[in-house]
């Protein structure tokens, strides 16, 4: 078999990225291998997102920007969510792209390829089905990203989510807790579960006894040293879960919990079956079993319809919840989605303006949460190397970024380091930052 040059390049959340590397472990097999150079490669792969416009437009730039970048002989083939709600249409909309596939079809990229060279431009984005079992070249040799389900079957009005990816499908659970199993021997530190809707996992498995929190319980019990997970949903985060967290320390202490409003009204018309007392009270239980959990946070602002007594609802929670971190973006509307038809919407400026706002009470709220972590230890897990010389960075058992002094042969470790002070963001350490009396190391209220 002729050894092939694969380049891939992805856009969008985590899921996204693991996706990526189930294409290039699949593409091992039929003789590519990875590239950091577009003009190196025989096979292009754009892994892409349909999350929001801006997402899309940028993938419309790097194909444009890479055309006289790569081989004349080169094929270039886009998937993921934005080649799924577009399909046929990536042809005409961006020029040199050979073939194009959805989100549950990584599969059949070989005979796409084959099919693009003898034929010319195709197209396959069959309805999102199943769980494709494909092999893993995992780009870390300490992390690991595990998904657990596929799909959401919510019906937020702004999300495209449903449509590309397809309804929940949970995997089956003993498949996880070996894949979990078999990383934990082979040396992992963490992994990181996932899903659209991540703690919805088990609702479409008939077991009344499997459920996110039995998969956490389990997870946690095969000893690998720390397991996170992206993303929940508040209306499914249950007080199981939150004990299940708490009582095992290799779990880590935190939880994103998308907000996306503070308003009940704008939570009605978003459809997100919660309300603002609802989402206080779930953090709020969060920090009665744990008052130093990281809660970090999604906000839409602009949504149409939203006004200046709305936004100020949003600020208020933000107020209230002091939340580690904020993912915060303007509103943008997606194809075929209820909120994409409603009138008023909210002028370009005032949606900056908002994002402006927010960004500015977060910072606050950042800091207010980083400092009590100031002059205590805790247990990093060494990532790479950070902008200023001889520093390293990592997350810590919060997921918050930490820096320190060290080198690169840290990389994959834990390093309990005592800090020193916050940094909009990131805390940082005093020299390499190493201790060897720990007396002052956060432990969790249940373990």
């Amino acid at each position: 078999m002729d050894e092939k040059n694969l380049y891939v390049e992805t856009w969008g959340c985590q899921l996204n990225y693991h996706r990526s590397e189930k294409i290039t472990g699949h593409l091992r097999n039929y003789g590519y291998k990875p590239v950091e150079e577009i003009a190196e490669a025989d096979l292009i792969i754009f892994n892409t997102c349909a999350v929001r416009d801006k997402s899309e437009e940028k993938v419309r730039g790097r194909i444009g920007q890479i055309k006289n970048k790569r081989k004349d002989t080169s094929i270039l083939g886009v998937g993921g969510c934005m080649a799924q709600h577009l399909g046929e249409d990536l042809f005409s909309q961006s020029g040199g792209v050979d073939f194009v596939f959805g989100t549950s079809n990584l599969g059949e990229i070989p005979d796409l390829v084959n099919r693009a060279n003898q034929e010319g431009s195709v197209a396959s984005t069959p309805k999102p089905s199943g769980f494709e079992n494909l092999p893993v070249l995992r780009k870390s040799d300490y992390f690991a990203w595990i998904t657990i389900a596929e799909g959401c079957s919510n019906a937020c009005s702004y999300c495209i989510v449903p449509q590309v990816r397809g309804p929940l499908r949970s995997r089956p659970p003993e498949k996880i807790i070996e894949e979990v199993e078999q990383l934990s021997e082979n040396g992992y530190r963490e992994v990181q579960l996932l899903g659209q809707n991540v703690n919805a996992f088990g609702k479409d498995i008939e077991d009344g006894e499997v459920d996110f929190s039995w998969l956490l319980e389990r997870t946690a019990a095969t000893g690998i040293p720390r397991i996170s997970f992206t993303t929940p949903h508040p209306a499914d985060l249950d007080d199981e879960t939150l004990t299940v967290l708490n009582d095992n320390a290799n779990i880590v202490r935190h939880i994103h919990l998308p907000l996306q409003s503070g308003s009940n009204r704008v939570l009605e018309i978003m459809n997100r079956n919660y309300t603002r007392e609802e989402y206080l009270e779930i953090a709020g239980k969060a920090r009665e079993v744990d008052p130093l959990i990281n809660v970090t946070t999604d906000i839409i602002v602009g949504h149409p319809g939203e006004t200046e007594e709305d936004f100020r609802k949003t600020l208020d929670v933000i107020n209230q919840v002091k939340f580690g971190s904020i993912y915060v973006a303007q509103f943008s509307p997606r194809p075929k989605t209820r909120s994409a038809t409603m009138d008023d919407h909210v002028p370009e400026d005032e949606k900056k303006r908002r994002l402006k706002a927010v960004l500015e009470k977060q910072k606050e709220c950042s800091r207010e949460y980083d400092r009590k972590f100031v002059g205590k230890t805790v247990e990093v897990l060494v990532e790479g190397e950070a902008r200023e010389d001889n520093k390293m960075y990592g997350k810590n058992e919060f997921r918050k970024t930490i820096e320190f002094g060290g080198n690169k042969s840290m990389i994959g470790e834990f390093r309990k380091v005592r800090l020193k002070s916050e940094n909009t963001g990131r805390l940082v350490t005093t020299d390499d930052g190493s201790v060897k009396n720990d007396s002052d190391h956060y432990v969790k209220p249940g373990v």
